[in-house]
């Protein structure tokens, strides 16, 4: 009978290491504490013993994720305020190309915000992979934007 829990308890947490879950591994504690409480009490009350145990753990393990989760959800985002370049945009539906991390991600602009390709910009939240940016007005005052008259009037 013994043996039956410390097999449990090694299953549980193997099977633990290859989840990353909370749960396997209060499964694979209670196995132990049956274990440790069938040295002292009758065997048929383990199986009891074990139950209670499990359902105490699981509770506890689920209780201290969703407190650990609520805490790590204030931690700051480190591409806040992180500097893009405006590639090209806006589509049809608003949005923006930029260069981040060396590769293009989709953006839409604060409002407001007006961007040429080649404009510096920041990152001032983002949902998924949707960026929002604000653009950095450039040092001189000058656009980078050229105006759409100045573009026809060389032909």
């Amino acid at each position: 009978m013994l043996l039956l829990y410390l097999i449990i308890a090694v299953v549980a947490g193997l099977a633990e290491l290859f989840t990353g879950t909370f749960y396997l591994a209060a499964v694979a504690i209670a196995a132990l504490i049956a274990l440790l409480a069938g040295l002292f009490l009758p065997h048929l009350t383990l199986h009891w013993v074990f139950l209670a145990s499990s359902v105490v753990l699981i509770l506890v393990s689920a209780w201290l994720r969703h407190r650990l989760a609520r805490k790590a959800s204030g931690v700051d985002d480190l591409d806040l305020g992180q500097a893009v370049e405006v590639l090209r945009g806006p589509d049809a539906q608003g949005r923006y190309r930029v260069r981040y991390r060396g590769s293009e991600w989709p953006a839409v602009l604060e409002e407001g915000d007006t961007a040429c390709p080649g404009a510096a910009a920041v990152i001032v939240a983002h949902e998924g992979n949707l960026l929002h940016i604000a653009v950095v007005p450039p040092s001189s005052g000058e656009s980078l934007c050229l105006p759409p008259s100045s573009a026809s009037s060389s032909s």
